[in-house]
């Protein structure tokens, strides 16, 4: 049964992330932005699909860009859902990169905590962050995006969940990099840098980890430590859900993840497909043993 689904609004970004996936395995200048049409065939699909099987069903806002830099998207998304998931079956969350939120923006997402969550990308403290996240022009990017930081705090009365890639140079300062999240967030996920082979970023399941198991000796609340264990992602601690549960719109195609974006023979649909359909074209897939990636065992390690 799928329930989650990840939709990318536009593959544009002001960052140029060092290690970014898409940057290096997708070509951008060909992808175009989803078309408020096209968004909303998708969640009256995803709609219709989770009401008839009586399932609770949670879309990211997510993708190859920056989702801020269509947020006439998001607000569509929202006021769409109000409209024909009165029972709130479905859930929103977005993750920014923090580079551009008005007063006006983040107010929207107060206003509508109850539908939709934001959550926003950090990796550290000030060196560690800049050594990866930068703009286009090279220049760092924290201080752009503490000020969104400041801005949620100000509106919610809290600090944000906050998503942090976990590189090299996260092992390398890992004490500092742990304190400085435990004195400032209580909810981080740290996710493994993945599709990354570069020496001074590339880090290895085992010293992922090694990371996680000092994180756990904090008092933040992990991601990767909520139970039961979801069919989700491993990159994030979970089991990974493709050929179960997961699914990824993208460039008007539907993926079993973002990984997969640009690999034709793993289409499922179009992006305005029932979710019946594609829910038998899922189950084509042989899913991996609980622990296993299927993207690092069927494509990495089979060297497709």
């Amino acid at each position: 049964m799928i329930d989650r689904a990840c939709i990318s609004l536009t593959s544009k970004c002001q960052l140029c992330c060092t290690y970014c996936h898409f940057d290096k395995h997708i070509d951008k200048k060909s992808c175009e932005d989803l078309k408020s049409e096209s968004l909303k065939g998708i969640l009256q699909n995803i709609s219709e699909y989770a009401y008839k099987n009586g399932i609770s069903f949670k879309i990211g806002l997510v993708g190859a860009g920056e989702p801020l830099i269509r947020f006439d998207l998001i607000q569509e998304a929202v006021v769409f859902l109000s409209e024909i998931d009165a029972d709130k079956n479905i859930s929103l969350y977005t993750i920014s990169n923090g580079i551009y939120c008005t007063p006006e923006i983040m107010k929207f997402f107060f206003d509508n905590q109850n539908r939709i969550k934001l959550c926003l990308s950090l990796d550290g403290n000030p060196d560690i962050h800049n050594a990866c996240r930068k703009f286009k022009n090279g220049a760092p990017s924290f201080e752009k995006v503490w000020a969104t930081i400041e801005l949620y705090e100000k509106y919610f009365g809290k600090m944000p969940s906050v998503n942090a890639t976990v590189h090299r140079k996260s092992i390398q300062n890992a004490d500092v990099v742990l304190q400085f999240f435990e004195e400032n967030f209580s909810e981080v996920t740290f996710s493994r840098l993945v599709d990354e082979q570069s020496p001074e970023l590339f880090i290895t399941k085992e010293e992922f980890k090694f990371f996680m198991e000092k994180a756990k000796q904090t008092k933040l609340e992990l991601r990767q430590c909520r139970l039961p264990k979801k069919y989700d992602c491993t990159m994030y601690g979970q089991l990974c859900g493709v050929g179960r549960t997961n699914i990824f719109y993208a460039d008007g195609k539907i993926y079993p993840c973002g990984r997969f974006i640009g690999k034709e023979k793993f289409v499922l649909g179009t992006e305005l497909d029932p979710l019946s359909e594609i829910e038998e074209n899922v189950k084509c897939l042989s899913p991996c043993k609980d622990g296993e990636c299927y993207f690092d065992k069927n494509i990495l390690e089979a060297g497709i």
